[in-house]
């Protein structure tokens, strides 16, 4: 028995659904992101709607990566900024989080909230700093987003959104760029 490393995984993966070019595209770390306009609601999609979105709210077009691309989640990061001094950000409360890939759900009600246990200690480290605050999950098992598959994330907060301000979510990882090997 051997230890899968997740390079290998996103290889095999690939090879799999009959991309065997894998190996001779380029390797990088990668971060996808997306941004949402907070509202008085207690659940958010990200990725769902990212047209009409600039290049720092959403750095995809779709809400799938690209035919010679995919990806490695390796870490979950999500950000609330405070629209105005003073406005609660419910990073300071409990939620979950799930995560879809296709039509699998590969992260099922992954409570992360600041407050999730009753003696007030955090699962994930938070870091707060001017109004916004950041909190970071480490994956201990490697999630592949393979290309052209449909990426979505859910966020549900046990209370309301302040209706101001905006949360941010990111998956970071390794993965892979379409790389012709020659100029265009």
């Amino acid at each position: 028995m051997y230890n899968t490393i997740p390079q290998q995984k996103l290889v095999e993966v690939n090879r799999d659904l009959g991309n065997p070019a894998i190996t001779q595209q380029q390797a990088t770390c990668r971060t996808i992101y997306d941004t949402i306009v907070n509202t008085a609601t207690t659940h958010l999609e990200f990725f769902t709607d990212l047209s009409n979105k600039t290049i720092f709210e959403t750095n995809l077009q779709t809400n799938k990566l690209d035919s010679q691309e995919s990806m490695i989640i390796n870490e979950i990061v999500i950000a609330q900024e405070q629209a105005a001094a003073g406005t609660a950000v419910s990073l300071d409360g409990q939620a979950i989080i799930n995560v879809f890939v296709g039509n699998n759900r590969v992260i099922k009600d992954l409570p992360f909230g600041v407050c999730a246990s009753a003696d007030g200690l955090s699962y994930h480290p938070v870091i707060s700093n001017n109004g916004r605050k950041t909190i970071s999950i480490p994956m201990l098992t490697s999630i592949t987003i393979p290309p052209q598959v449909s990426i979505k994330v859910v966020i549900d907060f046990a209370a309301d959104l302040p209706a101001a301000g905006k949360t941010k979510v990111m998956l970071k990882g390794y993965g892979t760029l379409f790389n012709p090997g020659r100029s265009l």
